[in-house]
């Protein structure tokens, strides 16, 4: 994970082009360890913008050696996906000791929660005020107060850890506390963002080896005497799933591009992780088609980027969330409501 960590801080200072084109290769071949990679990668540059000196200097040893990979996200929760105003999660200062919040709740779908050297858990501070009231920390994920509950048996992304956490009395030092206390949202939003662009690579790497091994297989596979390719019908469907595979790659490097000058990427983010993933799902559903009967079978490999690339429309914000988000942008005068989504 050294790569995302600034020079000045010990890292290699890799900009965000060429996270994009590491993250992408490494979907191509496995997207569940990319998704692993991204969610470190989202939690690493958190700590590197909000976290304390204190923090990044036992930290970020222990990330760049590998000792404390995978990092893990802790914000959803049973009844708070896009409404993250509606987390249970609280912590507050322990009476007997001002140094040390307590932590108690649960939280769902946390990728790398049962492994994770390290994560950030939001909770909520102030009950009173809303998503103000939310706050972020950074916690060992070897502390004994956190409970694994539930292993999901999920559809795709069988090579990432999916699991539900419980937090019982949590006893965290206030030292630990990431940003300032009820910053939480903004280091969420933030988070988000940049993990939006990391969803778009991923989605690009599963898009590239479904399009690849379909264009493969219609130049080997022969009916009625002649390649399939030769068929009108699949030579279209190859040529559309390049065309959404090319504007895929150029709204992904435009996001992440405008991140590396330091730009609001905000809007660009959403825009590449809604086209990418929906790209996605339609390029890999093309290419089993394109294989016929053989890409409902294990032998082939184009099962396992449809399964992997369909859940790219739901996490960091389903595809619903990121059309409102662009909505909300270019119809600012018409949206008249402070409801937050994520």
């Amino acid at each position: 994970m050294k790569f995302v960590i600034p020079k000045n801080e010990g890292g290699s200072g890799c900009d965000t082009i060429a996270y994009i084109l590491a993250l992408k290769a490494i979907a191509k071949v496995d997207a569940g360890i990319a998704v692993a990679m991204a969610v470190s990668n989202m939690v690493a540059e958190s700590i590197s913008r909000f976290g304390s000196d204190q923090m990044k200097k036992k930290y970020f040893p222990l990330i760049k050696s590998g000792e404390c990979v995978p990092l893990a996200f802790a914000l959803t929760e049973k009844n708070a996906g896009s409404d993250v105003k509606s987390i249970k999660a609280e912590a507050h200062i322990d009476t007997d000791d001002s140094s040390v919040y307590i932590i108690n709740g649960e939280k769902q779908f946390i990728t790398n929660g049962d492994m994770a050297g390290a994560l950030i858990l939001m909770a909520k501070t102030k009950l009173k005020n809303g998503t103000e009231g939310i706050s972020a920390f950074l916690i060992d994920g070897d502390n004994p107060a956190i409970n694994v509950v539930k292993q999901e048996k999920k559809m795709g992304l069988l090579t990432a850890n999916l699991v539900d956490l419980k937090f019982e009395n949590l006893r965290v030092p206030v030292s630990n506390l990431l940003g300032d206390e009820g910053q939480g949202l903004k280091i969420a939003l933030s988070s988000l963002d940049g993990g939006r662009i990391g969803v778009a690579a991923q989605s690009i790497g599963i898009s590239e080896a479904a399009f690849e091994a379909a264009l493969r297989f219609s130049k080997e596979r022969h009916q009625f005497g002649h390649a399939i390719s030769e068929n009108q019908a699949i030579a279209f469907k190859l040529a559309d799933m390049r065309v959404k595979l090319s504007a895929s790659k150029l709204l992904a490097y435009k996001a992440g591009w405008l991140k590396d000058q330091g730009e609001s990427y905000f809007e660009e983010a959403s825009e590449a992780k809604l086209f990418c993933s929906e790209a996605c799902t339609q390029i890999t559903n093309d290419a089993l088609q394109i294989h016929g009967g053989y890409g409902y079978i294990k032998d082939y490999s184009v099962e396992k980027y449809f399964r992997d690339g369909r859940v790219t429309t739901l996490y960091e914000g389903t595809s619903e969330i990121q059309r409102l988000i662009i909505a909300r942008q270019i119809l600012a005068d018409v949206f008249q409501t402070d409801d937050l989504v994520l």
